[in-house]
């Protein structure tokens, strides 16, 4: 495991510019998923909120020079954010830390887990010959309340010739 793959890990800072360090290249947002759903008891958890309340459902690929650096799954508590952001969000192709920068909203990021993992349907999905992904869940805190939980996947061999 090399330097990028141990700061991918552990950083609590913009994923986004990371990846455009690595790549040399600007991230766009492609979208795969958008869409409004209640809360189930998990949804709920992970979020602070009650089960039942409106949630943002977003998957979108993090992508440079054609390529994906990395797939994100986000569940954003509607309720909790301001109207101009959530059109933003909704608009789906901006990255979040990139809206929150926008917003000027001030928050924090809090490493729930992470992981190295295998999955060859993974693998597929994303473009990649080996099945190895780093793989982390945190959650965006805003005035002490979880705006969004996001879960993001590496494809480990995107990162492989950094030092």
């Amino acid at each position: 495991m090399n330097a990028i793959h141990r700061i991918l890990l552990v950083t609590d800072g913009s994923v986004t510019a990371i990846i455009e360090a690595v790549a040399q290249k600007e991230v766009t947002v492609e979208t795969v998923l958008q869409e409004i759903l209640y809360a189930n008891e998990e949804i709920a958890r992970r979020l602070g909120i009650n089960e039942g309340e409106e949630v943002n459902h977003r998957i979108v690929y993090l992508k440079a020079g054609g390529k994906i650096y990395a797939k994100a799954i986000s569940y954003a508590a509607i309720k909790r954010l301001q109207n101009s952001f959530r059109e933003d969000l909704m608009r789906a192709d901006i990255p979040i830390g990139k809206i929150m920068r926008k917003h000027k909203i001030e928050a924090r990021r809090e490493i729930r887990w992470s992981k190295i993992m295998q999955d060859i349907l993974l693998a597929e999905e994303l473009g990649v010959k080996k099945p190895l992904f780093i793989v982390r869940n945190y959650k965006v805190i805003h005035r002490n309340e979880i705006l969004i939980d996001i879960t993001e996947f590496f494809p480990i061999e995107r990162f492989e010739d950094c030092v």
